[in-house]
C-alpha cells in the first residue's frame, strides 16, 4: 500500500505546485486569480486574504510532499513524517476547494477555472469531481500510510512516475475533459 502513498505524494504535490506557480508567474496572474475570489462566495474585504492563504498552503503542501515522496522511497524515517503531514493537509486543502468550486457550481457564478493559469472555462461539475478524486487521492495516500515499513526502491520509483503522469493528465484536464466530453461554457 505505500506505493499509494507515494503515488498520492507525487500527484497532488505536482499539482499543487504548478498550480501555485501559475498563480504567480507575473502580476497580471496573480492579480486575475484574487480577481476571480469573489465568485466563490467570499467577501471582497477577505479576498486578498483567501488568495494569500490558498496560495500559500498550495505551496506549503507541495514542499512536505514532493520531498516526502522522494525520502519514503529512500526508506527514510523522516519522509514518513513529512508525508502524513503532507498528505493529510494535501486532503483539507482539496476539502476546501471542491466545496468552493462546488458551491460556485451550485450556484452558477460563473466563476472560471484559473487553477491553472488564465481562465478558459466556467467551473462546471466536472471541476468538482476532479477535485473529489484529488481529495480521495489524498486521502487514500495517507491511509496507505499505515504500518507500512518497507519499500522496494523500484517500486517506488515507478509509483512516482505514475503519479507524475497522473499530475500532468489533472493539470491538462481542461484540455482531456473538451476532447472526451465537448466544450465546457467560456468564462463571461
Amino acid at each position: 500500500m505505500v506505493y499509494v502513498a507515494v503515488f498520492a505524494m507525487v500527484l497532488c504535490g505536482l499539482v499543487l505546485l504548478v498550480s501555485a506557480i501559475s498563480k504567480v508567474r507575473g502580476k497580471s496572474a496573480y492579480a486575475e486569480f484574487v480577481a476571480s475570489v469573489p465568485a466563490f462566495g467570499i467577501p471582497a474585504r477577505w479576498t486578498r486574504l483567501f488568495a494569500a492563504l490558498t496560495l500559500g498552503a498550495e505551496f506549503l503542501v507541495a514542499a512536505l510532499l514532493l520531498p516526502a515522496g522522494v525520502l519514503v522511497t529512500a526508506g527514510s524515517e523522516t519522509g514518513w513524517w513529512l508525508a502524513a503531514g503532507g498528505l493529510v493537509l494535501a486532503a483539507g486543502l482539496f476539502g476546501v476547494l471542491t466545496a468552493a468550486v462546488w458551491r460556485a457550481v451550485a450556484r452558477r457564478t460563473g466563476a472560471a477555472c484559473r487553477c491553472f493559469g488564465p481562465a478558459r472555462t466556467v467551473l462546471a461539475p466536472r471541476h468538482v469531481v476532479r477535485n473529489a478524486l484529488l481529495l480521495v487521492s489524498a486521502a487514500f495516500g495517507a491511509v496507505a500510510l499505515l504500518g507500512v515499513s518497507d519499500v522496494e526502491p523500484v517500486a517506488g520509483v515507478l509509483a512516482a512516475a505514475v503519479g507524475a503522469v497522473g499530475a500532468v493528465a489533472v493539470v491538462r484536464f481542461e484540455d482531456l475533459a473538451e476532447l472526451f466530453a465537448g466544450p465546457a461554457p467560456t468564462p463571461r
